[in-house]
Parts: structure tokens; C-alpha cells; sequence
């Protein structure tokens, strides 16, 4: 199982399409949805036309809704970010829903019982860092510009918003206890310039990890955004084809590390249509040797 968990927006057409792009490798995708529908944010909003409802030139001006957005993008962008958010302010639920998650996919008759992992995007990246945390029965995660922290925002929507101190979280929220899964593998791709992800919120990241004996891979793109790894059909993308490229085969080439025993089968393009331009095929050890052995 590999479990492709949305960014911010929730569950839209390009999850399932990476879902379907990991079952065409040789893997069970499965794109889940923890975010409830409401008046205020439903399921159309998720992912609003840009042609129609184009993506705001400073989307941080547009935090006190009177810089002229269109009605759908304040529809999807002040909706997606309350419901969000409010699953931060509540970690004991967001780690119970997606447990519940992982749990039903491993129900499904062409699921694995014992082999699981994770992707994100985004928020999704948090999300898989949270089943780390947690202790998730799971051998690998990956994050595409995710954060690494799942600090939610206080003060929404005004100019004093920002996230939660660490202090702060621990103080006011029901946080549930760590119990960190060290047996769990984690690849980070991430934006050298992703304004998400300050340094200070890296050297925090490193330091837990560390200090839990977690396996981590920490992967910068030069000159990279927040959003490279989303199609240009995604709203918030910032779509660059060199990252994309190559942060999806250093997930294949993880995944392939993690579970030796299932080959994966060469796809053309991921969702993002992005040309991969190879595969990676797992030999297995005597046919290596062999092959070695004959070149000498």
C-alpha cells in the first residue's frame, strides 16, 4: 500500500491520478480524504478552474479577504484553510482519521497486510510525519514541500496570523503522545526557496528525528517553490518539471529499497505528466553478481 495523502485542498483529481500512477508501478495507490465537507468548503471548491478563478500574485495580501480575489478562489482558499486548520487544532482526531485510513486500506483484497507506506503533498507532508510520530505500522514515508511540523495557525485570517510556537501547542492543544515508529524511513523532497519551511523549522525537524533514531533523507531542489510536485491543473501549483522529475524517481528508487521483493514496472509519465525518462529495476542478488562477475 502507498497512501497519497492531499495538500491543504483535500482530496482532488490529481491525488487519484497519483494513486493511479503508483498502482502502474506495481504498487496498491490509495489517495484518502480527511477532510469533512461543509457549506463552507465543498467538494467543488477544491480545486477551482485557475483560467477562471486565477491564483492571487501575493496570496499573502489576500489573508483579510479585500484584495480582489474572485469569489471562487476566496471560496476555496478561506474554506480549504478553515477546515484545515481545524484539524490541526485537534491532532488526537487528524491521527485517528488517518489511522482509520490506513487501517480500512489494508482491508482491500489486493493490499498487503504487513507492507505500507506513505506519500504527501503539503499538508499531506505533515500528515505523514504525524503517522511517524504516532507509531504507524509503516516502512517508508515521502513529502513533496511538505511541513514538518503540524503547528496549526492562530489568528486566521487577520494580519496577526501565524503559526502556533511549539510551546504553545504543547500547552493548548490535546496533543497525543509520541511513540515514533524509528523503524520507519523518511525522504523529505523540498524547495530550496519553499517560504513554508524556514531553516529554523529544518534544524527543529532534524533534531527530533534524530533524536528518535528515525532513518531520514533530507532532498533541497535548487531554486525550487512550494507546490513543484503539483500538476498545472492543481490551483496553488508551482509546477517545476526538473524537480518533479527528479524528486518521483528518488521515491521510486526509496520505494524500491524498501521492498525489494515487488518490482516495479517502468511508467512513462507520473500525474504531473512529467516524463521520467527511466525506471529503476531491482536485480536480485545472485543475477547482480553474475552480471558483475561476467564484466570482469
Amino acid at each position: 500500500i502507498v497512501m497519497v495523502h492531499p495538500n491543504y485542498a483535500g482530496l482532488k483529481q490529481f491525488d487519484i491520478d497519483q494513486a493511479s500512477f503508483l498502482a502502474r508501478v506495481g504498487y496498491v495507490g490509495v489517495a484518502i480524504d480527511i477532510l469533512e465537507e461543509s457549506p463552507e468548503y465543498r467538494y467543488e471548491d477544491r480545486n477551482p478552474d485557475r483560467s477562471v478563478a486565477p491564483f492571487p500574485e501575493n496570496i499573502n495580501s489576500s489573508i483579510d479577504g479585500d484584495a480582489g480575489m474572485h469569489e471562487l478562489s476566496k471560496r476555496h482558499f478561506f474554506g480549504a484553510f478553515k477546515t484545515t486548520n481545524a484539524l490541526l487544532l485537534n491532532p488526537k482526531k487528524l491521527r485517528a482519521l488517518i489511522y482509520a485510513c490506513l487501517t480500512k486500506a489494508r482491508e482491500h483484497p489486493a493490499a498487503h497486510k504487513e507492507f505500507a507506506g506513505s506519500i504527501g503533498y503539503c499538508l499531506g507532508g505533515q500528515t505523514c510525519l504525524e503517522q511517524v510520530r504516532a507509531g504507524h505500522d509503516i516502512q517508508g514515508i515521502v513529502t513533496f514541500h511538505g511541513l514538518l511540523q503540524s503547528y496549526p495557525f492562530i489568528n486566521l485570517f487577520t494580519p496577526e496570523m501565524r503559526r502556533m510556537t511549539p510551546e504553545e501547542y504543547q500547552k493548548d492543544l490535546n496533543v497525543p503522545p509520541n511513540t515514533y515508529n524509528s523503524k520507519c524511513k523518511v525522504l523529505i523532497e523540498n524547495g530550496a526557496i519553499d517560504d513554508h519551511v524556514p531553516l529554523e523549522s529544518v534544524d527543529q525537524w532534524m533534531k527530533e528525528m534524530d533524536a528518535n533514531n528515525i532513518d531520514w533523507r533530507f532532498e533541497n531542489h535548487a531554486r525550487t517553490p512550494h507546490g513543484f510536485a503539483l500538476a498545472r491543473g492543481v490551483w496553488s501549483h508551482c509546477y517545476m518539471e526538473d524537480a518533479d522529475r527528479r524528486s518521483t524517481l528518488s521515491m521510486l528508487s526509496f520505494f524500491a529499497e524498501l521492498w525489494p521483493q515487488f518490482p516495479q514496472y517502468p511508467v512513462e509519465c507520473n500525474a504531473c505528466g512529467t516524463k521520467l525518462g527511466q525506471a529503476v529495476e531491482v536485480l536480485e542478488a545472485d543475477s547482480w553478481s553474475d552480471g558483475l562477475f561476467s564484466q570482469l
